[in-house]
Parts: C-alpha cells; structure tokens; sequence
C-alpha cells in the first residue's frame, strides 16, 4: 500500500474515532446524571443574616433574622404558625401572652417582664424592631409554643410546623437518593439523602417521569425516582405538647340559662315574670350591657336589686356584653392594648360592683380581621375574671367555614363554657323561609362544636321562638319572601287558631308545621313548643355536655318547663 493511501487510512480512522468519541460523548450527556449541585443559598434566596422560614413545607416570603447570636421571627408568623397565643399590637407596639398564670407583656428591646407579681429576666429582647417590622425572639417561643420547629444551618432555615389536622404522605427511601429541582435525573440536585431516611411526599403533584415531587425533613422541595421509595405511610405529625389549657371555673351541674333580653333601666330592676315557674334554671343571662365606641366604653343597665332577687331565687346572674352597635371597629376597641385593658378592667369592675357570677360574651360582628384580637381579648378577660371568681361563657354560631375564625378550638382551651347559639338556621335576612332550629341543624351544631370543644364545656342554646313566613308569588312565578315576624310558643298559637290552618308533624325538622293563605300570601311557620323541645334535649343531653340555655325568657310557657325539667332529670340519672 502506498504511502498516500496509508495517510489517507489513518485520517479516515482518526475522523471515525472522533465521530464515535462525539457521539459517545453525546449519548453519555443525554443519559447521564446531572452532577451540578444548586447552593441552597441561592435556592432559598437569603441574605445576609437572614433565616429562611418554611411552614407546613411552604416557604415563607418573610424572612427571620439573626441578631446577635439569637434567631427571631415575624411576628404575624410567630402568632400566625409557631402559637396563636403571641398578639402583637402593631399600633402600641407591645407583645402579649397569656399564660395561666397571668399576661405576659412587653415592648420592643425589653429583657424582662412581670408575671404573678414577679420578674422576669432573659438574656436577649423577646420583641424587636427591624426596618419597621416587629420581630419575636425563638427562645421566647420555645419556653411557650406547642408547634414543631427545627433550625437547621447551610444555609440558616426554620422549620415550622403547626397544622394539626391534616395528614402528611411519609416516604422512606431505600437507598441514598438526590433530590433534583425536577422530574428527571438531567436536572441539577439539591441535597442527598441517605438510605433510611424519610420525606414528604407532595401528594397534590402527580409523578412526572418516573418521579415525585418531594420534601425533606430538613425543608428542600425537589424532586426523587419514585422507585427509591420502599414504604409509604399517611399519618398527622407527632407533635410533642399541646396547647395549653386553662382550668375551667365551672358550677358542678348542670347549666340550666336563660337570657333575659332587658332593654330599658325600668326593666333592669325586675327579673323576668318567667322566673317564678322556670324551675329548672339555675343560671339567669340580663342583656345588660352593650359596647358603645372604639374607646372601650360600654353602656350599662346593671341592677343590684335584681342581682339580690335573683340570688334569693338560687340563681347565679352572667350579665351579657354584645357589639350590636353600628360603627364598631373590634380591630381598635380589642387590637388595642390600652383599649382592651381599659374595657377588661371596667368590665370586671361592674361585675364585681354588682355581684354578679359571671360574664357572657355575646360578639356576633366579629370579622376574620379582628379575630386575633377576639382571642387575646378573651383569653385576658377570663385571666381576669378568674382571679375575681367570675365565670366566662361566651356565645358561637353553629360551626362553619364562614365563621371557623373564631377558633372555637382555641375557645374550648379557654373560657369556661362555649356556647352554640342552635338556631337561626333560616333568620330574618334568610332569602327563604324555613325552620328557625330543625332536629337536624341542632343534632350537626351539636356535633361539629363537641368536635372542637370539650363537652365539659359546651353549652347548647335553644329557642323558645319561631318565625312566620310570608311568601307572595308574582305572575311570573317568582317568589318574594317579606321580612318574618317572630312568635313566641303562645302567640305562634294564637296565630294558628285564628288562621284555622292545622299544624302536621314534619319529622324531616322534628317539628310541627302549618301553612295558610293570607291576602294573597302563602304564610308558613315551623313551630317551637314542647314535643320538638323534648326532641332536641334527647339528642342534645345524652352528649354529656355541660348544659342548656334557652332564647329568650317570656316567650316560653309554665308547661315548656315542666317539659325541660322532666328531660334533664331523667338524663341525670
């Protein structure tokens, strides 16, 4: 072979190793492993000092701080995630916490404070200020809250979490495994895992490549191969305390209420003519006093008279504070500290001027804004209240999505009886007629608030009234509802007589039921009266709850007493 020939073989074999070399090469980059590792620095964006925040496998946008050696947290995620109990009053800048021993209170850069009459000292400010925000110190939390967390360095991140109620997907891996920013080995990893060791698996993602979505103990979300997972279980976190819970003041039977609605000074004096055949009611509620502006004042129709007639009856008196005024602003009269303090204080005053036994919180406006502030109004008032003998009730609507901000959790950890307000199931502003309080609506009350609070606690209001319907139908079809009148047991009866309509037994609302024509409108009322009472007090007290309470005194009749007073004892025994 000739010398050309021989140079033109070894450059086309050279051309030929170079191309499989390059398409080897290539090959290789599309099958192989990326082997970049993303700085978590990055990943979690901080800066300096800072302290990525990850709650229930979230990040946080706020940030914590690292201030002279000691971490602190946002305060709207302090109170918000780590313990609901730390109100911050953005406005007068003051932390508080209430304890079972007292309140804990302090302002931005304080190192001590006083509880149960003593100080105390700590080693770095509980509150600070940063750039204008309000910070809390991590070693205050931990000596108080009831919530996981774990601070983990490279990068500096907190992990918090406070969710009680919900489940969480635990995988555990069977051979050390990268978790990768997404679905495919090709992207860059983040962290490593060893064999063993579990992650949460993001149940809301669907596997995408052979992979899931994913994040570990330690708060990186990424991405692993499914076929690393050897077991999976779904099960709530292990949380290692509980909220605490104040002792309850209670009266060691079982609670027979009724309101008195009280409206005018002359009729502040004199109990209900109700009293004298209400044998079986041991607690009596006068609608005394009313919030009347943002400055924490309230007007009062407190009588010692009628305190002194219905303690000889053998009653105790549980005057009742409500928020009906227009104009209120809850975030100020209870966000406020001063305000709140000032109404805490004036309220226990009268209480105490009065000698009554106890106070019924009757807020009814309470917004999801003010809710934070609802609570530490509470949680102070019964700290309060406690300490001068006085008992707490406070009033709730039956449990649902548009009202869960009033934590009824947290109440049942607090005051001393909650009470479900088991009616209004259709009201005045209803935009259809219907029952005032079906066997069904108390018996779901009843359930979703012992699901809440403890029944030692729980209170089941029931009312002694009903509403008639009006209903006219335009010649269209449509149907228009006029506002209801309400009907106390008698008057509903009344009503029905000189209609001439018969009531019939609804058993879909445990109830009687009656319908008529009057000038042109369909008139319709579910009755209140003894039967359906006795149906609601049968579902009602076999629960174990803390009692009964009844609105309002004077429409009932001497024979609904009987009638109550025959069910609670026989569900005495």
């Amino acid at each position: 072979m000739g010398r050309r020939k021989k140079t033109v073989l070894a450059a086309s074999v050279t051309a030929g190793v170079l191309v499989l070399v390059l398409i080897i090469g290539a090959i290789y980059k599309y099958v192989a492993p990326s082997n970049v590792k993303r700085e978590l620095s990055t990943v979690f964006g901080l800066g300096e000092n800072e302290v990525a925040l990850i709650v229930d496998n979230v990040q946080q946008e706020e940030k914590g701080l690292r201030v002279d050696g000691q971490t602190y947290v946002p305060a709207s995620v302090a109170s918000s995630y780590m313990d609901e109990r730390i109100y911050v009053d953005t406005k007068e800048k003051i932390l508080s916490y209430a304890t079972v021993d007292g309140v804990i209170q302090v302002r931005p850069g304080d190192v001590s404070y006083t509880l149960a009459r003593e100080e105390k000292k700590v080693e770095a400010p509980i509150l600070s200020e940063h750039g204008g925000a309000l910070y809390v110190s991590l070693d205050f939390i931990a000596g108080h809250a009831s919530c996981y967390y774990k601070e983990y360095e490279g990068p500096s991140r907190l992990i918090i979490v406070s969710d009680r109620t919900r489940n969480y997907t635990f995988a555990t891996l069977g051979e050390d495994t990268r978790v990768r920013t997404g679905p495919n080995k090709k992207y860059d990893y983040l962290t490593e895992v060893p064999e063993g060791s579990r992650v949460i698996a993001d149940d809301t993602k669907q596997q995408e490549n052979g992979y899931m979505a994913v994040t570990t103990l330690d708060g990186v979300n990424g991405y692993i191969p499914a076929e690393r997972v050897v077991k999976t279980e779904k099960k709530g976190w292990d949380f290692e305390k509980e909220p605490e819970s104040f002792p309850q003041k209670g009266m060691k039977k079982t609670i027979c209420l009724g309101w008195h609605q009280v409206t005018t000074e002359e009729g502040s004096g004199t109990l209900s003519a109700s009293v004298a055949q209400a044998a079986p009611m041991n607690v009596i509620s006068p609608t005394w006093y009313a919030l009347s502006d943002n400055k924490g004042n309230f007007t009062s129709l407190a009588n010692a008279d009628y305190v002194a007639q219905a303690h000889a009856a053998g009653l105790e008196v549980w005057g009742l504070i409500n928020d009906f005024k227009k104009g209120l602003k809850l975030n100020t009269v209870l966000g406020r500290t001063s305000v709140r303090t000032r109404l805490i204080n004036s309220l226990v005053a009268s209480a105490i001027q009065y000698d009554l036994d106890g106070i019924n919180i009757d807020f009814e406006n309470v917004k999801a804004g003010s809710a934070a502030a609802y609570l530490e109004f509470l949680r102070e008032l019964v700290i309060k209240c406690h300490a001068n003998d006085l008992v707490v009730s406070v009033d709730n609507y039956t449990p649902a999505s548009y009202n869960s901000h009033y934590n009824l959790y947290e109440q049942g950890r607090v005051v001393d009886y909650v009470i479900l307000m088991a009616y209004d199931e259709h009201y005045a502003g209803s935009e259809e007629s219907g029952s005032v309080s079906s066997l069904p609506f108390v018996k779901d009350g009843l359930a979703g608030m012992i699901a809440r609070a403890p029944k030692e606690r729980v209170v089941v209001a029931l009312p002694f009234y009903t509403r008639l319907w009006k209903e006219r139908k335009s010649k269209s079809g449509k149907i228009t509802l006029e506002p209801p009148t309400a009907y106390g047991m008698s008057n509903a009866e009344s009503l029905l007589r000189a209609s001439g309509a018969a009531p019939k037994w609804d058993e879909a609302t445990g109830q009687y039921y009656a319908q008529y024509k009057e000038d042109g409108a369909t008139c319709k009322i579910w009755l209140e009266e003894e039967t359906s009472l006795t149906k609601k007090l049968e579902a009602v007290l076999p629960e174990k709850v803390a009692g009964v309470a009844f609105w309002k005194l004077g429409f009932e009749r001497a024979v609904t007493w009987k009638t109550i007073g025959d069910v609670l004892a026989k569900n005495s025994k």
